[in-house]
């Protein structure tokens, strides 16, 4: 994608021939439709300031204040968008502009400028911050200090005509926005989660607004003791919102954290830092039901992989105690029924007060998650997608197999098994990688409704598979070894979309 020219891409006002000439100027890899009301408040911004030009007398050559914009930039991986940034060349300064057609509340504003500075300030170090409201005609201004002010013309003059802004970035801007700069296991990167450089989602932070006023009001009411599931898809921020959760309410009473399988050293430095949460392995839980009193909560991550039996004990305490528990798992919906987990599901379902469900992933981008989708199910497609983060290759015999292994591990891969005991020892759960390596072999094949089965099973026998492919954050390989059909198939996949 490329910098374009406000003043050039706006003498078209159609949506539609706006689209396309947005399109021909940006080089955007895709048509990107633009709807009228982001056409009209480009362009009225831009009005807006050449009027100021011309007024002030300060215009001359004002349409070079206009070069270097990328116009609707969106970070693929966390699917977060900007509508107008400019970057110095030397990536010290940045301009983001958000437009907005109709008034809204002072606060939103506010807060979605300061999203912008935590996701821009990983690139830049000067950044300047504004919103145009084309109903009012009206700017605000973000300062460094998190206060926003009604703005004018004359100062987002000033930050166009800042001579740091004269030599500008003109392409090539993905290579500046990293998932890994954004996106935070808290397991893997507990020394990042306890410094608080995170950011939760906008629905992350509704969600944890809602649980922490039903469990607020629960305790004012003394009603039904609150039991909470907070389920959604590998990737969409379970375990980051669930332990954000322990350290709000440990600031009160004692919290504990299940997990739903063996601890990993994340889990161990997190238990000896945060102060009044307790955070145990789902294979200690007879030990810790005597102990349950000491708790005014319990959080219980990846809970659909505790057994039933053990769930309904834990109820059955807590709700005689009056401690109210949080759930969060992964239904595994791609995938279909999976029994012990299902079972396990079940027990949840028939005890909760309110399910929350996770949208929108935030650990594996967009173009992995959709190729998931598809390899699951072949019926299951989306649009065009870039699929230039992943890679198909085959492997004709094991020592093709091991070369091309070895190679990609070379090159920053984490070769992952599809073994279910893989899984199940929790060496792998709760973790995440930048690049993932997983070999497919002959077990694995497509049945007559185009799902992907192994060893004629769908669901429980390919889940191990689907644990492993979400892990990826920003690129994929898969190697199909001696299965020619699966190839075929999975290849198509990938051409397909291009």
């Amino acid at each position: 994608m490329k910098a374009l020219n406000l003043y050039s891409v706006t003498r078209v006002r159609e949506s539609g021939e706006f689209s396309l000439l947005e399109k021909a100027l940006s080089g955007r890899a895709w048509h990107r439709p633009f709807s009228s009301h982001e056409v009209d408040s480009l362009c009225a911004l831009v009005e807006r300031m050449l009027a100021y030009f011309r007024e002030s007398g300060t215009g001359k050559d004002c349409l070079r204040c206009f070069d270097g914009f990328f116009f609707s930039y969106t970070i693929e991986h966390i699917s977060k968008e900007f509508d107008l940034l400019k970057l110095s060349s030397d990536l010290g300064t940045v301009l983001n502009i958000e437009l907005k057609s109709e008034s809204i509340e002072e606060d939103r504003i506010r807060r979605q400028l300061e999203q912008n500075r935590y996701y821009l300030s990983h690139t830049a170090r000067t950044i300047l911050s504004f919103t145009y409201v084309m109903e009012t005609d009206t700017l605000y201004c973000l300062n460094d200090h998190g206060y926003l002010k009604q703005s004018d013309a004359a100062e987002l003059a000033r930050a166009l005509q800042r001579p740091a802004l004269e030599q500008f970035l003109e392409e090539d801007i993905d290579s500046f926005f990293r998932a890994r700069d954004y996106l935070i296991s808290p397991v893997k990167e507990p020394e990042r989660f306890l410094a608080g450089r995170y950011f939760l989602t906008n629905q992350q932070a509704d969600f944890r607004r809602q649980i922490l006023e039903t469990l607020e009001e629960a305790g004012r009411e003394r009603g039904p003791v609150p039991v909470i599931s907070l389920t959604g898809s590998a990737g969409t921020g379970k375990t980051l919102l669930l332990l954000e959760l322990a350290v709000t309410l440990s600031r009160r009473k004692k919290v504990l954290f299940l997990h739903g399988g063996p601890l990993r050293e994340g889990h161990r430095l997190l238990d000896r830092r945060l102060h009044k949460v307790k955070i145990c392995s789902g294979t200690e839980t007879p030990a810790f039901l005597r102990e349950l009193p000491e708790y005014a909560y319990i959080l219980i991550d990846e809970a659909n992989r505790f057994p039933s039996g053990a769930l309904r004990e834990l109820l059955e305490h807590a709700e005689k105690l009056g401690i109210p528990i949080v759930f969060s798992f992964d239904p595994h919906t791609i995938l279909g029924v999976i029994p012990p987990m299902e079972d396990a599901e079940a027990v949840i379902a028939g005890a909760e007060t309110l399910r929350l469900e996770l949208s929108g992933n935030i650990r594996i981008n967009r173009p992995v998650f959709s190729f998931l989708r598809t390899l699951f199910h072949q019926k299951d497609r989306g649009g065009h997608v870039d699929y230039g983060c992943i890679d198909i290759l085959y492997a004709g015999s094991a020592e093709e197999e091991k070369l091309l292994c070895a190679y990609y591990e070379a090159q920053g891969y984490e070769r992952l098994p599809a073994s279910p005991a893989a899984f199940r020892s929790g060496e792998i759960i709760s973790q995440e990688f930048d690049r993932v390596l997983m070999v497919m072999d002959r077990h694995f094949y497509y049945d007559d409704s185009l799902h992907l089965c192994a060893d004629g099973v769908k669901g429980a026998a390919i889940w191990p598979l689907y644990e492993g492919l979400s892990r990826a954050r920003e690129k994929l390989c898969l190697i199909i070894t001696r299965n020619p059909a699966l190839f075929s198939s999975v290849l198509a996949i990938r051409t397909q979309s291009e």
